[in-house]
């Protein structure tokens, strides 16, 4: 038989019993709202480009410049949701 240590069958845990309350995020405009409408946003607009996307693969489209112009235009609406969020959480009160 072996011998086992009584310490490692008697682990203490610093865990506390109770769960500390997590911080609130605020802002001047509500932080859930900005991040549905920020969310819908750029769903919107992948839907868009998937749609063109898919339209120029069976050559419904033949402007090559329309395809970056859609893409382009996704990054610019998702880039500012993000900032806009960033922002309205970071001088939120």
């Amino acid at each position: 038989m072996e011998h086992q240590d009584s310490s490692s069958s008697h682990k203490v845990s610093f865990t506390p019993e109770f769960e500390l309350p997590k911080a609130k995020a605020k802002g001047f405009i509500n932080p859930h709202v900005v991040k549905t409408i920020s969310f819908t946003l750029v769903s919107i607009s992948l839907l868009i480009c998937t749609v063109l996307s898919i339209l120029a693969i069976w050559d419904f489209i033949v402007q090559d410049d329309l395809m970056w112009r859609a893409f382009s235009t996704m990054l610019v609406v998702a880039l500012a949701s993000w900032t806009f969020s960033a922002v309205n959480e970071r001088f939120g009160d």
